[in-house]
């Protein structure tokens, strides 16, 4: 029997550690019934004698209620329920038997999660879709929603943000402080509190950055508080305190409690008078602060009071710091402090009303909310996938990418900004940013760039700008500021060079000729307060391909979004972004683009390739992907394949750079971008597909799609997968979202005010 594909195997490790084990195990009535099964139905193939994929079921470990083979028991009890196990061609068991095998390792595999073992594996992102979507959101809610008591260690980019707070623009120690505090770099969601701590070299890495921090604030940067101390021959208690405190502020974030304050008085005075050095005294007090858990770890432990169903709220100043890091990287601001003081983060409105104020608030940087995006959908990840520049036209394929990624950013901050039907518009616009600036850019100051590039054109034009130097002379620079106010007001990095005239000037000619607009463009700003410079001419040009554009035609709108080519693309599935990320180096990748549709927006999973299959789609220029893919519809494969490849095969008008086509480069057939929606657990949605556009409308449109978006809100912003008690949380969000016409910021506030991320109780065992 041809039962391989599925299983996501380290198969039998564990077994063969316990096989002596076993054999002396009493055999109970339900591991009889089990192993019986076994022997009729599955053994033929994946016992001693033909183990096929390298996999043995007649070694499985039968203690599956303790967590053993988890994984494997798993896809069998999935491959039983589904019909997929026994194959058509194979003798079927009966109903009545196949009904008791499942209830049995259903009621092993539920004991199972209360081992360790299962709940770290159940808290992992890749185990987020397994428990049923129906249960969610239909039926009956059961017990109240909470979430356990946690430390989460913190996030790498609010540890960024506190470093360039303290130590401004000090750029060489900026650069010693290191970053302590790594996350994986899987595809989905990696900052779940379950999986982060910190380690030896964590810590050794926090030490080595807070004398660094500390050496600078007592001798560059040196606050008024601790000027204070340093100054005086005798430091007194309230020159002590006021240190202490402005301390805890900056790196703590909130003001030490009285206990801390005296003890923290206490050990340094006591260090300045061991040292018999103010400065080295006061040093290692100010390290230990700097060190202390709450630097490391946002402590969600629910210490606020204790309600009718054992679960314990989270304090106010708890509260304070976790609706301050949902949103941005920044401490509690003065305002979230005023209303934890006065008790208004003690009712559910009163956090709906915090949380409305720091939405509505355009001067607040809110970036967890780009990046959960940038994360759910995967874009950001472009850059990673190498490219062969030969192959986008000998061009300069190092920055396209980069282009193409704050390209998607922008419509993403766009349409969140409208805050109108936000997942259907993400999935089905047909307008796009392209070599703009953003929809923030005011059309005057647009006007004025553009009249600026034809000034700088008309100088240079009969002027023998081919021979500049990088470095333009005084005069020459003078003249350039001379022309217009835009030149002057550039920041000195961005201000016109020899070079970037070059380019301006091996395009603008171009533009003018053929009677269409420049693009305005100058520079990408990227995340982690780094800049990446991006001309409007040399390296605009590169990415225009990518949207199947051209340089000397393409007249770029000053008012955008605008739609490039509705019948080539709709929505961030389409962009070149999202395309390239999800592909090969080489070529497209209908696996990962299915996988990704059935997991991220069915709330579908679908196993990793077991480490026994040779997962290599043979070569064949002859022929089309989807031809050379018929090889995975072989009994083995097609288990797991018919869950992707009929959704990836969509997107196969687009190359592996996101490129439209019509036409498979290597054997020169047409191609076939038909494909179908099949066990999606919304009826509506299954049936044949004509294209990637036909898919995405239909995505756009489903109940399911919306609640899965739903489900990876709710993991992004609780750190941790959803279980059953968290159907009202998820249920409510989803209400929120649809009463408020596909509001993001209802369905935040409704998350963000939940039992789930205001409560905390123990997991029973």
């Amino acid at each position: 029997m041809h039962w391989v594909g599925p299983l996501v195997v380290s198969v039998t490790l564990w077994a063969e550690a316990w096989a002596d084990d076993k054999a002396s195990l009493p055999k109970d009535d339900e591991t009889l019934i089990t192993q019986h099964f076994f022997k009729s139905h599955c053994v033929k193939c994946h016992g001693a004698r033909n183990a096929k994929g390298g996999v043995r079921l007649d070694q499985l470990d039968q203690r599956v209620s303790l967590g053993f083979d988890f994984e494997t028991w798993t896809s069998v009890h999935e491959q039983i329920r589904t019909g997929e196990m026994p194959p058509e061609d194979e003798a079927q068991p009966g109903n009545q038997a196949r009904v008791e095998v499942l209830a049995l390792i259903s009621g092993g595999l539920e004991k199972a999660k209360e081992s360790d073992r299962v709940r770290y594996l159940s808290a992992q992102f890749a185990f987020g879709n397994q428990v049923s979507h129906e249960k969610l959101f239909e039926g009956v809610a059961g017990e109240k929603s909470f979430s356990p008591p946690r430390l989460w260690r913190m996030n790498p980019n609010i540890y960024d943000r506190t470093k360039h707070r303290i130590l401004t623009h000090h750029w060489e120690p900026i650069g010693r402080v290191r970053q302590p505090f790594g996350m994986d770099a899987r595809p989905g969601f990696n900052d779940y509190a379950v999986n982060l701590h910190a380690d030896s070299a964590t810590l050794e890495t926090l030490l080595r950055n807070a004398r660094t921090i500390v050496d600078h604030q007592l001798s560059r940067d040196v606050p008024e508080a601790f000027r204070m101390v340093l100054e005086a021959d005798s430091p007194n208690r309230d020159q002590v305190d006021a240190a202490v405190r402005h301390q805890f502020e900056s790196l703590v974030y909130r003001q030490p409690e009285q206990d801390e304050l005296e003890r923290y008085r206490e050990y340094m005075l006591r260090s300045i008078k061991e040292a018999g050095d103010t400065r080295e005294g006061m040093a290692v007090c100010l390290k230990a602060i700097t060190l202390m858990p709450e630097a490391v770890y946002r402590m969600e432990l629910g210490l606020g009071d204790k309600d009718e169903h054992g679960r314990h709220r989270l304090s106010a100043t708890e509260l304070a710091f976790a609706i301050s890091f949902a949103l941005t990287d920044d401490p509690p601001s003065a305002e979230i402090w005023s209303a934890s003081r006065e008790g208004r983060l003690q009712s559910r409105e009163g956090i709906q009303s915090e949380l409305k104020r720091i939405l509505e608030d355009g001067a607040i940087a809110k970036p967890k909310i780009l990046r959960f995006f940038r994360e759910f959908f995967g874009y950001h990840r472009a850059p990673d996938i190498f490219k062969d520049a030969k192959r986008f036209h000998n061009y300069d394929w190092g920055k396209v990418p980069y282009q193409l990624v704050h390209e998607a950013d922008l419509l993403v901050l766009h349409i969140v900004s409208r805050d109108r039907d936000v997942l259907h518009e993400l999935l089905t616009t047909r307008k796009f940013f392209v070599g703009h600036l953003g929809s923030e850019a005011k059309p005057e100051e647009l006007e004025e760039r553009l009249a600026a590039l034809r000034l700088l054109h008309d100088y240079w034009r009969d002027k023998p700008w081919k021979e500049l130097e990088y470095e333009l002379a005084p005069e020459v620079r003078a003249d350039m500021e001379g022309l217009h106010p835009y030149f002057r007001t550039q920041p000195a990095k961005h201000r016109m060079s020899g070079g970037l005239i070059k380019d301006y000037m091996e395009y603008l000619p171009l533009c003018y000729r053929s009677g269409i607009r420049p693009m305005l463009a100058q520079f990408t700003l990227m995340e982690g307060e780094r800049e990446r410079n991006l001309t409007s001419a040399h390296d605009q040009r590169f990415f225009l391909g990518a949207y199947n554009l051209k340089i000397d035609q393409f007249d770029c709108p000053t008012e955008q979004p605008f739609e490039v080519n509705a019948r080539e693309r709709a929505g961030l599935l389409t962009h070149p972004a999202w395309l390239i990320a999800h592909s090969k180096n080489t070529e497209t990748n209908p696996i990962t683009r299915g996988k990704w549709i059935r997991e991220r927006l069915l709330a579908g999973h679908v196993p990793d390739v077991p480490i026994t299959v040779n997962a290599v789609v043979p070569e064949d220029p002859h022929k089309t992907l989807r031809e050379r893919f018929e090889a995975t519809r072989q009994a083995e494969c097609w288990r797991c394949h018919k869950k992707m490849n009929p959704l990836g095969m969509t997107f196969e008008s687009y190359d592996d750079f996101g490129r439209f086509r019509t036409t498979d480069e290597a054997s020169g057939k047409r191609i076939d971008a038909s494909g179908r929606l099949d066990s999606s657990g919304d009826a509506q949605l299954d049936g044949e597909v004509r294209n990637a556009i036909d898919l995405v409308e239909r995505l756009g449109k489903s109940r399911r799609v919306r609640q899965s978006f739903v489900r990876h809100a709710f993991r992004y912003w609780m750190g941790r997968n959803e279980t059953l008690t968290d159907a009202p949380t998820l249920r409510a969000a989803d209400k929120s979202y649809v009463e408020s016409g596909g509001s993001f910021n209802a369905l935040l506030i409704s998350l963000l005010s939940s039992d789930s991320f205001v409560f905390r109780k123990e997991v029973e065992k």
